[in-house]
């Protein structure tokens, strides 16, 4: 599992352009959308789950907090 989360967040590097400076606006909102999904699957981590679901909320929930990283600073 921990082998497929890295290559998961390789993949979203290499999929995701560089950002420049221009384009702050809209690395705001698309921050703020990371933060909010998040959020919303550290709380769906906390209720009830099956050991199925558990592996898909956690390996969407290292995805974005690559994309989190890479896109926001």
């Amino acid at each position: 599992m921990r082998r497929a989360q890295v290559l998961l967040a390789a993949l979203l590097a290499l999929a995701l352009p560089a950002t420049s400076s221009a384009t702050t606006g809209r690395d705001d909102a698309r921050c703020t959308r990371l933060e909010s999904r998040i959020a919303d699957l550290r709380l769906k981590l906390r209720l009830g789950y099956s050991a199925q679901q558990g592996r898909v909320y956690r390996q969407k929930l290292a995805a974005l907090e690559a994309e989190r990283r890479l896109v926001c600073r």
